[in-house]
């Protein structure tokens, strides 16, 4: 493709007109077609037209200089080199660039992009509602690394220092809180044609098997008083906030880790009350199929199994603690299947269903040491004790039984297992303390130390798949620990129903950005490299371990995009809009992943003296 020239002599005066010329290939040999009239072009619109030519053909690294001209001069390359003042270089307008940049590429990588501009279209919105809500969910994603944990602040301060006014073309005085706001409304209306089409994208991307559910819950408390939502109440806390309002948030995720769906409840919703509405829920949205429902002691009621069994759905659950009393004898009996180091298994038949116990020596070993601790610690408080009722300096046995009580709340772990009496004079007066230990029920809780009940109804799986099985359910509650500790669910400034849960919603899409980028380091095989290892080679000396999506986050954070200020030495002045060059970590990264990093995403441009002061964005 180049360039023609035309000339034509009218009034005495000689005009050249250009038109855009393509070179083609016919049945009769090359051929010539006119692709557009471009009319007259001064020496300088020539110039920058050749140097256009240039710099696409260099970003596309092409070793040969395209000819726009045919009857002119190729610029040469050597054009684009200015003499400039080193000592009027400068760098301005540094912002986070790569962390977002990745989670741009998640969240399209994922098809969000399509899936929200298909419930949320534009209206008369200058910013396009996805656009917004990508905002919002990239910078939930990257909040971990010094992100603004409100709308509030991401519209003042957050945004403006991340790249994506660059990435996104949306200027920072188009994110406003209002917009933010009403984006948050809007999103939450459409939550669930976008979770149905979201589980179809992770299934056909990641190979996804849905017949597997892992189920759990959580609670989230609130700053505020948070008066005007019916959600917030006081409840148990997970959180051991019980000072503050809270929601209960349920949530179901593959046994990859890959959300399916959550719901919100009031704080003062009780564990085993939820499962029916999620049951339920999943039935009339993806269908009736049987599936195994994975489930905690919490959600393991008697009345929840048999709702599930109602309901042709199986279920593989944890027992309370105190059903290992009805398995005394199978506990004391040798007939243990080793599965892995430390960990045994037996499989029993009862009743139809299918128990496993199971014996951790690591958990054995735990739980004797916290009884240890509290065995030690109340004898040693009831010795006080007994010191001081014995000389005289406590005499009220109504304060002494007090004193008791409060010794019982303090070791809880050793309290069932001593029985404890205060000595009284003929007045009623206390004159000391006795205790006894109660050695049978002491042997009995040894012999169940480190063991825990399992309860399923499928017949056909092993103790071995069973306890793999169950152990799965770690996902979900990774993808809990995820939420609050590194996508800050937790604490919740909202204080009216919908935005709780739209801003809620907006924490589980960017959790399906964390659990995609986890999955794609994982396959990549990218590694937390330790650059100083102990040189003396001792056995506690930190190694090379599999990166996780915190650090791949922390790790792109550092990579930054600002301007580069030149002064020719003619009185220009230039300002080069640059991404920074990755580390050898970062291009590690990036290699495993499978991304390439752009170097520019604007043209350079020249600037005038008033735009030099202005602001840089």
């Amino acid at each position: 493709m180049f360039l023609r020239a035309h000339h034509r002599t009218k009034d005495g005066k000689r005009h050249t007109y250009f038109s855009l010329v393509e070179s083609i290939r016919t049945e009769r040999g090359p051929r010539q077609r006119m692709v557009a009239e471009l009319g007259e072009l001064s020496a300088d619109d020539q110039r920058r037209w050749q140097r256009t030519a240039i710099f696409h053909a260099r970003h596309k690294d092409s070793r040969e200089l395209p000819l726009l001209f045919d009857d002119g001069e190729v610029p040469s390359p050597d054009d684009d080199v200015v003499r400039v003042r080193l000592d009027k270089v400068g760098w301005t307008n540094a912002r986070e660039f790569g962390d977002v940049w990745l989670g741009l590429q998640l969240w399209r990588m994922l098809g969000l992009e399509e899936i929200v501009s298909r419930h949320l279209p534009t209206g008369r919105e200058t910013v396009p509602p996805a656009t917004m809500v990508a905002i919002e969910v990239v910078s939930r994603l990257c909040v971990g690394q010094g992100g603004e944990t409100s709308e509030f602040a991401l519209a003042e301060q957050g945004y403006r220092r991340t790249g994506l006014d660059d990435l996104l073309g949306v200027p920072d005085e188009a994110v406003t809180k209002d917009r933010l706001y009403r984006t948050l409304d809007a999103l939450m209306a459409a939550k669930e044609p976008i979770e149905r089409e979201l589980k179809e994208s992770l299934g056909t991307l990641f190979s996804l098997n849905y017949d597997l559910l892992l189920c759990d819950l959580t609670s989230s408390f609130f700053e505020g008083l948070a008066e005007m939502d019916d959600l917030a109440a006081r409840g148990y806390s997970r959180d051991h906030r019980s000072d503050c309002k809270q929601i209960v948030l349920a949530m179901v995720v593959t046994q990859d880790g890959f959300p399916l769906y959550h719901e919100v409840f009031a704080g003062n919703t009780r564990d085993a009350t939820a499962l029916p509405k999620i049951v339920e829920t999943i039935r009339l949205r993806f269908g009736s199929a049987r599936r195994v429902w994975v489930l905690d002691r919490g959600l393991a009621t008697q009345a929840n199994l048999q709702y599930l069994q109602e309901h042709q759905q199986s279920f593989l659950v944890g027992t309370p603690r105190s059903q290992l009393t009805d398995f005394d004898a199978e506990l004391a009996t040798q007939d243990w299947q080793e599965i892995r180091d430390q960990v045994e298994l037996k499989c029993i038949r009862r009743g139809g269903n299918t128990y496993v116990l199971a014996r951790s020596q690591q958990r054995r070993a735990k739980e004797r040491a916290i009884r240890r601790r509290h065995l030690i610690g109340l004898h040693r408080d009831l010795k006080a004790l007994d010191a001081t009722v014995s000389g005289g300096r406590l005499k009220d046995a109504d304060k002494v039984q007090r004193r008791i009580g409060r010794l019982a709340e303090r070791w809880p772990k050793a309290w069932p297992f001593v029985c404890v009496s205060v000595r009284q004079d003929e007045q009623r007066r206390a004159v000391g303390v006795t205790w006894t230990y109660q050695k049978a029920r002491l042997k009995a809780a040894l012999a169940r130390d480190g063991a825990y009940l399992l309860l399923s109804d499928q017949a056909q799986w092993t103790a071995e798949q069973l306890w793999t099985t169950y152990i799965q359910l770690t996902r979900a509650e990774e993808a809990f620990r995820a939420m609050k500790s590194h996508l800050w669910l937790r604490p919740m400034w909202h204080q009216t129903g919908g935005r709780i849960q739209a801003h809620v919603f907006v924490c589980v899409l960017a959790y399906a950005l964390w659990k995609a980028l986890d999955h794609l380091l994982r396959r990549g095989g990218a590694m937390t490299r330790i650059r100083k290892p102990d040189e003396e080679g001792r056995p506690t000396s930190p190694e090379d371990r599999p990166m996780s999506p915190a650090m791949a986050l922390k790790l792109m954070h550092g990579v930054k995009i600002g301007d580069i200020l030149l002064e020719t030495t003619d009185g220009r002045k230039l300002r080069l809009r640059r991404v920074a060059r990755p580390t050898p970590e970062q291009a590690e990264l990036l290699a495993g992943l499978k991304l390439t990093l752009p170097e520019r995403l604007v043209a350079d441009r020249e600037v005038t003296e008033a735009a030099t002061h202005a602001d840089p964005g």
